[in-house]
């Protein structure tokens, strides 16, 4: 841990950040029951090179000391998590837009992640049953947000879209308060997360009203860089723990570790246990597709990036045979290595045969924080 003074005047700096943040967020959306437009909140553009996850997983990593600073944003963290997921499950049921149900499948994957460090710093999980919140604001905005999201499907989608931004900043500002290794780590692969979600939302409300989203926290410089790619945040996992320094970029490379070598800014993923399905597309969002294996299956399988899959031409009809290469990944679902079009016989690729992202990388600065042998 830092020392004491260091500890000291972090906390107390970035508790004003969280407390501007949080604020500003939370009354935005109680306000006159509407979201209204706060000055938007400013996000660091030095992008991490898009990546979902570790290399090895947040275990490997020691725990350390938590101040309390680091205790705080564990709990806050859990339950704004769970209420993006009660959110999402809850529009799901009102609009049956298959975005808001495969976010939230998201969403509980990013709960579970921070369980696990509840669960290794031995802290009490203040998560409660669905659309229950141990924290008065949280629950205020979870009413605020779906009676805003069930008047129309351009509202809900809004709402989607504006959760994606005010987690984006709240983890910005909680990254502040910790040096722990397995919290940033986290905290990295949640905001990689929260840049996706917001991305499909955003897509999908231009293609299902024509409406163009305008970002509600975040700056128009910061919410185009994510939106287009060239933001994003991964941490990369190994044997070592050393903080790299480096250019993001179209390599996406993240840094160096203590041993000289460099790191991907996307970690690779565990693709041992990739398989070949082939089936029918039943539903596609632009984030992600389902369909219904020969088996009877239904399996959906995330593809990433909603602007890649434009640039590469990837626009399956329901009903359309398919052939997916996929793998169980990080974040809870099966991610796709390629997909394959009955008709046309043209393969999409989405991520390597060592499932980095092919979307990743940018022209932003990289601040790795990551390293290890890889």
């Amino acid at each position: 841990m830092l020392n004491n003074f260091k500890n000291i005047f972090i906390g107390v700096l970035s508790a004003v950040i969280v407390i501007a943040i949080g604020a500003s967020a939370y009354n935005a959306f109680a306000a006159n029951g509407t979201i209204e437009d706060p000055q938007p909140a400013d996000i660091a553009l030095d992008g991490y090179g898009n990546g979902n996850g570790d290399g090895t997983g947040v275990i490997t990593i020691p725990a350390s000391d938590l101040n309390a600073d680091e205790t705080a944003s564990l709990l806050y963290m859990r339950e704004e998590e769970k209420l993006a997921r009660d959110v999402y499950n809850t529009l799901f049921t009102v609009w049956g837009q298959p975005t808001f149900q495969n976010i939230a499948a998201s969403e509980q994957a990013h709960m579970d992640e921070i369980k696990l460090l509840l669960d290794r710093y031995g802290l009490t999980d203040p998560a409660l049953g669905p659309g229950q919140f141990s924290d008065a604001n949280l629950q205020a905005l979870y009413d605020q947000l779906v009676a805003q999201g069930s008047v129309s499907l351009a509202d809900a989608l809004k709402v989607g879209a504006a959760i994606e931004e005010i987690d984006i900043l709240d983890l910005q500002a909680r990254l502040a308060l910790t040096d722990n290794a397995d919290i940033q780590m986290v905290f990295n692969n949640l905001m990689n997360g929260s840049y996706s979600h917001l991305n499909s939302f955003t897509s999908v409300l231009t293609q299902q009203t024509g409406e163009i989203y305008i970002p509600k926290y975040l700056t128009a410089e910061a919410y185009q860089a994510i939106i287009t790619g060239t933001s994003g945040n991964g941490y990369q996992g190994g044997s070592g723990t050393t903080n790299g320094h480096g250019n993001s970029g179209a390599n996406g490379q993240a840094g160096q570790t203590a041993q000289g070598q460099t790191g991907s800014g996307v970690p690779q993923a565990n693709t041992s246990g990739a398989v070949t399905v082939h089936g029918v597309i039943s539903s596609f969002d632009t984030m992600g597709m389902s369909f219904t294996a020969d088996d009877g299956q239904v399996i959906y399988v995330d593809l990433g990036n909603p602007n890649y899959n434009q640039s590469i031409g990837f626009a399956p009809q329901i009903g359309d045979g398919v052939t997916v290469v996929m793998f169980f990944g990080d974040q809870g679902v099966n991610s796709a290595i390629t997909v394959t079009m009955d008709a046309t016989g043209v393969t999409y690729t989405f991520r390597s045969e060592l499932g980095q992202p092919l979307w990743s990388g940018g022209n932003g600065k990289g601040h790795g924080n990551g390293g290890g042998n890889h």
